[in-house]
């Protein structure tokens, strides 16, 4: 986490930390309401986290989507398709910790992360997809 922003509103913080708990949904529907109501752009900070937060929604969706074309293509592969099904099925479908699996408690680890900083203030850092939007998303 870095660059500590002074004066961050509550509300900025809230909007923040919802957009990463449910995908950037929230955060979409703010920059919409910001430009189409408010008739002004989204502050610096709630921009940096929302579009981090659509990104890294898609990250997951496109990451689902290729593992799982590849592990039913390494199904029909008599031996190593036993093993790579016994690795699907418990890294992503056993349940760890009550309804979590693995792979589901790691992304809300990291979503967990990424909001603590968006709460304290923070820009947060997420490998790649932070430098994505601070390159591209500037205010």
């Amino acid at each position: 986490m870095s660059n500590i922003r002074q004066g961050v509103s509550l509300w900025d913080r809230f909007v923040s930390i919802t957009s990463y708990f449910t995908f950037g949904m929230t955060g979409l529907i703010w920059l919409i309401a910001s430009f189409l109501i408010f008739k002004k752009p989204a502050t610096p900070f709630v921009s940096y986290h929302i579009y981090q937060s659509i990104f890294i929604s898609v990250l997951l969706y496109v990451l689902s989507w290729f593992l799982d074309i590849v592990f039913s293509l390494i199904h029909a592969i008599p031996f190593i398709g036993d093993l790579f099904s016994y690795i699907n099925l418990y890294l992503f479908r056993t349940p760890v910790f009550y309804t979590f699996t693995l792979s589901n408690l790691l992304i809300f680890l990291i979503l967990a992360y990424l909001s603590l900083g968006a709460f304290l203030g923070k820009l947060s850092y997420f490998p790649f997809i932070s430098d994505v939007v601070r390159s591209n998303f500037r205010n």
